[in-house]
């Protein structure tokens, strides 16, 4: 029986059909050594293989028409750049395009449909990027392939086109349903491979755990298990625990145990963590906690049992031995005033009281054994419990107090609410540290109520004679450091001998007060006034200045204080006289630059009341008055 022309193309076609096939069971048998390769030798031999295939379909061509000829280069050469990127496709393409060359005849249309393919493959493989492939993906490939593959017809001679025209669908069908299906086998392989890969690297981590990981059946046969778990049950592989039971290695009172609770398991349908004893593979006992999880197939039926075994034999001893260490010391340590805590090297509470909690209200609760040092820290600055200092940084706080923590030493904490803390601690020679919280909050604030006593004029309140000294000294070091100028000024009160002569000490007391306002306020921010004794103050001005500020700094002293004061029914008219002495230009020590401005003072009284004088070595004494 004659075959009709639909039958005469199909026949061939599944002929050229089953030869890139076989290239794809090529491609397909060769996946282990693929999956040794890097991604750039991989495309180069998937380029291979399919321009192998390539090559093959074009021998295998069929004539559709007089002098007409089909293959299934395109969908190959199309998914071959899809699936290998450029590397692949420039040898398919490049191979088919000499192969076809060399055949010669409607080479032009030949080639475009070549380049047409490679284009179609090329613009794919750039829009997928690195996402997953998907059939949507397969199927706009493939209709792209048999649409514009279809224009080759536009090239060929007038008298062929009427030919190929008519039979265009059943081109345009068969070069689609190619190319799909060209795709979709190697995408079902990539996936293969894909999964083959994810499955070793699951079976590479299982195996790798230091911990035991098993699945058993129902009836409590292991069907897998890692090497950790055959370490544990003592045999010489995990193949040697396939189809045996806990009955086989342990004794029967533990084995009927832990079989037990795989039923209870099993039953519930839930997971469940246990602590329980175990024999390990020397012979010795300890403490396993275990993990058991029921495992269902796609229908939620409970087809077995995973079992994850961790070794917790070194905490629960350090756990039991913690607990007795804490009922020995607990009534102890309960009683004492102090805050008491002991850590380990590693910087984690072993113990501490009730006291230490108290001292530290607002992370009371993370002041406990086991907590970390680092994270208690963490959390009081967090809380503005313990603020962190100027300028300073969490990084910086932290490991100022970690190095507090490895030392012997005390040092004083400051909270946010105003106490003060002293922190003693002793390292001892197992590398643990003991640290002691005191609450020195009022002997603090005595001894600094004390120092302000002993630095501090009691009358006006102003730096006495002793802080003056001090921090004359502390500038001057800092002006030799800094290149900085340093202003020294006495003043003495005019008449004041004749004030507390005429309207009693209080009144002079009084004016004493004034003055020393006067002359804060006359002084900038920074610059220090202090008494010295009697009706003397003395003003220190430290700063680069222009040459001017002792001039001006002297001129305002001498009118805020010439100002008139009344107290009571008496009005008093106030002043004095000034001498000051500058360093570097006077050079001299401390004690020279208060020579030096008592001598300017001495100076300036010689010339009259209310006038001041720089330091001047040439100058007499009676050299006649400047009135500033």
């Amino acid at each position: 029986m004659p075959k009709g022309p639909l039958v005469a193309i199909w026949q061939p076609l599944f002929a050229n059909l089953a030869a890139s096939a076989v290239m794809l069971v090529a491609w397909s048998s060769v996946g282990d050594f693929v999956a040794r390769l890097n991604e750039t030798r991989q495309k180069l031999l998937f380029g291979a293989v399919m321009t192998a295939g390539t090559i093959g379909s074009m021998m295998m061509a069929f004539e559709a028409s007089p002098g007409v000829y089909n293959d299934f280069r395109g969908p190959l050469i199309a998914v071959t750049g899809f699936f290998g990127g450029v590397p692949a496709a420039v040898m398919a393409a490049g191979a088919a395009l000499m192969y076809r060359l060399y055949l010669g005849g409607a080479v032009f249309s030949g080639v475009l449909s070549i380049m047409i393919a490679t284009t179609i493959g090329l613009v794919g493989y750039a829009l997928r990027g690195s996402r997953r492939i998907r059939y949507l993906d397969l199927m706009l490939m493939a209709a792209a392939v048999a649409s514009f593959s279809s224009l080759v017809v536009l090239t060929l001679p007038m008298e062929k086109q009427a030919v190929l025209i008519a039979q265009l669908w059943q081109r345009v069908l068969l070069a689609f349903v190619a190319t799909l299906l060209l795709g979709a086998l190697l995408l079902q392989e990539m996936r293969r491979r894909e999964l083959s890969v994810a499955n070793q690297l699951f079976r590479s981590m299982v195996d790798a755990l230091p911990d035991c990981l098993n699945i058993k059946g129902i009836d409590g046969r292991f069907l897998a298990a890692n090497p950790a778990t055959a370490k544990l049950m003592g045999a010489a592989s995990a193949d040697d625990l396939l189809g045996k039971t806990d009955f086989d290695f342990f004794p029967p009172e533990l084995a009927k145990k832990f079989r037990d609770d795989e039923l209870a398991v099993l039953r519930e349908g839930k997971h469940a963590t246990i602590e329980q004893p175990g024999i390990f593979a020397d012979g010795s006992t300890g403490w396993l906690s275990t993990l058991k999880a029921p495992m269902t197939n796609d229908l939620g039926d409970v087809i077995g049992l995973i079992t994850h075994n961790r070794d917790v034999t070194l905490r629960r001893t350090l756990q039991t031995r913690l607990e007795e260490t804490q009922a020995y010391l607990d009534q102890a340590l309960e009683h004492m005033n102090d805050g008491l805590a002991m850590y380990d090297p590693d910087g984690t509470i072993l113990f501490c009281n009730n006291r230490f909690r108290e001292l530290f209200p607002l992370t009371a609760h993370l002041r406990k054994p086991g907590s970390s040092f680092a994270d208690i820290i963490r959390a009081s600055v967090k809380l503005r419990e313990e603020p962190l200092g100027p300028r300073k940084s969490l990084d910086d706080h932290l490991a100022e107090k970690l190095a507090t923590l490895r030392e012997d030493g005390e040092k004083l904490i400051e909270l946010g609410n105003g106490r003060v803390f002293a922190s003693r601690t002793k390292v001892l020679a197992n590398g643990c540290t003991v640290q002691t919280i005191s609450d020195v909050t009022e002997r603090r604030s005595f001894e600094k109520s004390l120092e302000r006593q002993a630095l501090h004029d009691p009358l006006t309140g102003l730096p006495n004679r002793a802080f003056f000294n001090r921090e004359l000294n502390r500038l001057v070091d800092k002006a030799r450091s800094e290149g900085g100028e340093l202003v020294v000024m006495l003043l003495d009160l005019d008449r004041f001998k004749e004030v507390n002569d005429n309207f009693g000490h209080a009144v002079g007391d009084m004016l004493l007060v004034e003055i020393a306002r006067r002359l804060e306020k006359s002084i900038r921010r920074g610059d220090m006034v202090a008494r010295l004794g009697g009706d003397e103050f003395a003003v220190l001005m430290y700063g680069p200045t222009d040459g001017t500020g002792d001039v001006s700094l002297a001129t305002r002293i001498m009118k805020n204080l010439s100002q008139p004061l009344k107290m009571d029914d008496v009005t008093l008219l106030p002043g004095g006289s000034i001498g000051y002495t500058v360093f570097p230009g006077d050079q001299a020590d401390p004690d020279g630059l208060l020579k030096n401005a008592d001598k300017a003072l001495y100076q300036a009284k010689a010339r009259g009341r209310g006038t001041w004088k720089a330091y001047d070595p040439n100058a007499v004494a009676t050299t006649a008055a400047r009135r500033g």
